[in-house]
């Protein structure tokens, strides 16, 4: 007589479905859409028993956030009482904090986010784990529990994905690149195929559940599960990922990490803080194309230029560039046709030093250049100052620290029309400055806007009646900013 897994009690079949990997949530769920025995103990019984006490638990420690509306207020643990409600609602945000590491707790994550209908921002934040202070075996487990969580967050549709925290420890650089994984679902129809091949003795019939699905020709269309709020089809992927921490780099997450960012619709990718060296960049680079990337920012990693240049050449639909916190490393030498559709561009002096002058027909589109990082040197601001001049076209954002000496003047500036004035450290400007800084600004003769907010003190009053300086310093500009107060030019009376 052939045996069947519902003829199976109840608790043994929940043993099965967690024998292979009780971090994940994912064979649970392929197994409730097969009958409706298993959708009873797979998407019930195990959601409601194993799941949201857990869940409850995490949210009562503010180790798990959950967001349903896009205010700043959190669910409640009370909150968490229907199944159907959570695990298969719409979700502003996920934000978890992982401090004292269980198996269940994971799981139980893992589940929230697989069953979620949308989650429109998850933050996975590490910043209160200290892997060190395990042992071996539980790093272990840790480490292969994690990956689940980016792998199931990187499967949420045009979601934003956020990991941070240094974790306090050195981890395996990548060497050499392990291959992308395989699809999730014909993993997950696999392990089952084993499962019952280990309980039962025998496999499963051609086309049932443990068959690989046929290929399809060209993207299908996303298709909605009969009375759920589950779509089923092409996944899109993440069209966020900000990675703040050397985990995503780990030889256990990164197959998953590079799976995320090559998408195909990531339009926004941040690299901060991932403490990789500078060779490792040079074999994961090349590896990378997201054709829809708009906005890519560096952070804190150490990135040759001879590395980032041949990737931002491949990724010419970036329009936001940002390398505020790190010094070029190597020659800037961008070639011809450098990202052409660049509007904004922020960084530290040297980066848009070599940047801006290389050649005077890069970035056509520019609209928004934002000096940061290092104490701007007078001869590295009035020579970028001098390039900008020599942009006889557009209209430009610049956003510079305060010079040192604001005496020197160098050629106008009639491209720019919102000029915002930063001091380092939130230093005031003093009363002494104020003449030479108002004069220093007849630089720019077309500025319409000026920010001040960070150079005059909004409480002290000396500089408010000198505003008729400012005014005649700049025939063109309309308003002035400082704090919440804004000044506009007054109107003079028609004789």
């Amino acid at each position: 007589m052939s045996t069947s897994i519902l003829d199976l009690p109840t608790e043994l079949i929940l043993e099965i479905i967690h024998l292979d990997d009780s971090t994940d949530a994912t064979i649970a769920y392929y197994l409730g859409m097969t009958c409706r025995r298993l959708h009873d103990i797979c998407q019930v019984l195990v959601m409601e028993r194993r799941r949201l006490p857990i869940l409850r638990a995490s949210v009562r420690r503010r180790q798990l956030h959950i967001y349903k509306n896009s205010g700043p207020i959190a669910m409640k643990d009370e909150e968490l009482d229907d199944v159907k409600e959570i695990f298969q609602a719409s979700f502003h945000k996920i934000e978890y904090v992982p401090v004292n590491f269980t198996v269940e707790e994971i799981a139980s994550v893992h589940g929230l986010i697989f069953h979620a209908n949308t989650v429109g921002h998850i933050k996975i934040d590490l910043s209160y784990t200290s892997l060190h202070m395990l042992s071996p075996a539980k790093k272990k487990v840790w480490l292969k529990a994690l990956p689940s969580l980016i792998r199931v967050s990187s499967e949420k549709d045009m979601a934003s994905l956020t990991i941070t925290g240094q974790l306090g420890y050195d981890f395996t650089p990548i060497l050499p690149i392990p291959k992308t994984p395989s699809s999730p679902v014909k993993d997950y129809f696999s392990i089952f195929s084993r499962l019952k091949v280990r309980f039962f003795g025998q496999k499963m019939q051609s086309g049932g559940i443990g068959t690989e699905p046929h290929p399809q020709v060209g993207a299908p269309e996303r298709e909605r599960l009969p009375n759920t709020g589950v779509y089923f089809g092409a996944p899109q992927g993440l069209k966020s990922f900000e990675i703040n921490s050397p985990l995503p780099f780990h030889m256990e997450c990164f197959p998953h990490t590079l799976r995320a960012l090559k998408g195909g619709y990531l339009t926004e990718l941040s690299l901060c803080n991932t403490r990789l060296r500078m060779q490792d960049w040079g074999k994961i680079l090349p590896l990378l194309f997201m054709p829809l990337l708009s906005e890519f920012s560096v952070g804190n990693s150490d990135i040759p230029f001879r590395d980032l240049s041949p990737f931002l050449l491949r990724h010419s639909s970036i329009t936001y560039l940002d390398l505020s916190y790190r010094s070029p490393i190597g020659p800037i030498t961008p070639p011809a046709g450098f990202l052409p559709r660049l509007e904004v561009i922020r960084g530290i002096p040297d980066y848009l030093l070599g940047l801006l002058s290389s050649q005077r027909h890069l970035f056509p589109n520019l609209r928004s250049v934002s000096l940061m990082g290092d104490p701007i040197k007078h001869g590295a601001l009035d020579k970028i100052l001098r390039s900008l001049a020599d942009r006889k076209r557009g209209t430009i954002h610049l956003s510079i620290e305060l010079p040192n000496d604001p005496k020197s003047k160098p050629h106008s500036l009639d491209c720019v029309k919102t000029l915002k004035i930063i001091i380092r450290f939130r230093f005031r400007m003093s009363s002494e400055m104020c003449d030479s800084f108002f004069s220093w600004l007849s630089v720019f003769p077309c500025v319409q806007e000026l920010d001040l907010t960070w150079v005059a003190d909004p409480k002290m009053s000396w500089w408010t009646w000198r505003l008729d300086a400012l005014w005649d310093s700049c025939p063109e500009l309309q308003l002035i900013k400082v704090g919440v107060k804004t000044y506009q030019r007054p109107v003079k009376a028609v004789k």
